[in-house]
């Protein structure tokens, strides 16, 4: 994690630091991944490190603080890659549970004092986001207090600057975790792939990847495109959401 992280990580924070931050803009971001596969070059928590440097780019830009990253997240017993390598996915199964671990943050935030709760999965599975989006709605009013679940890169438009979308262990996530964490990526180990001869790779190839190749097009500049500006996006949406509870919309 970056140095610059911990001015809006809850955890490293002080008691008055923390009011300091609410009492200029209470907005506060929960992020979860799902601890899985992600290739041979990446490690296993790329959903979780992902989206908190998203949701963490989004606080430095406009506000807010974000919990520490909830790795785990649903579809625990699906097993990208190798068959050999089976047995490294650690995440919830049952839907009620995961429910009621968000639930319980978002309520714990609301009564703290914070107007606007932003989930943010980077575990790209509608059902995550969608049990997210519950939880909020559970713990916030919509009159004093509200909230959103959304992907990382639901605003996102492929273009010139970034050319690629979500994926998973791809070119995208890859690039995100280059630049927020480089010390955790080698892509020396994905040398000798048959699969990586491809500029396209299905998740259900013998290396678990899906989406572009992350061995051609993967680095920490466009990791550091797609992180800032996605983070902008949803710190603008969470915004809104907190003038329309302070104007009493």
């Amino acid at each position: 994690m970056m140095k610059s992280y911990e001015k809006v990580s809850y955890e490293f924070l002080r008691p008055q630091q923390v009011k300091e931050i609410r009492a200029q803009c209470p907005i506060a971001y929960i992020t979860a991944g799902a601890m899985e596969w992600h290739g041979l070059h990446n490690p296993l928590g790329v959903d979780g490190f992902k989206a908190h440097a998203v949701c963490t780019e989004a606080a430095l830009l406009h506000g807010g603080v974000v919990l520490p990253p909830f790795y785990q997240g649903l579809l625990g017993f699906v097993n990208w890659g190798p068959k050999d390598w089976e047995g490294y996915t650690l995440s919830f199964n049952e839907e009620e549970m995961f429910e009621a671990a968000m639930t319980g943050i978002a309520k714990a935030l609301v009564y703290s004092g914070w107007k606007v709760i932003v989930g943010v999965t980077g575990h790209n599975v509608e059902q995550q986001r969608d049990i997210m989006q519950r939880a909020i709605e559970s713990a916030t009013d919509g009159q004093t207090s509200t909230g959103f679940a959304i992907f990382e890169g639901a605003y996102h438009t492929p273009s010139t600057e970034i050319p690629f979308q979500m994926d998973h262990a791809g070119a995208w996530e890859t690039s995100c975790m280059m630049y927020t964490n480089p010390d955790l990526v080698d892509l020396d180990a994905l040398r000798g792939s048959a699969d990586l001869e491809s500029d396209d790779l299905d998740m259900m190839g013998s290396d678990g990847i899906g989406g572009k190749n992350p061995f051609k097009y993967a680095s920490a500049e466009l990791g550091k495109k797609i992180v800032m500006s996605t983070a902008d996006s949803i710190g603008r949406k969470a915004l809104e959401a907190l003038k329309r509870i302070e104007n009493g919309a």
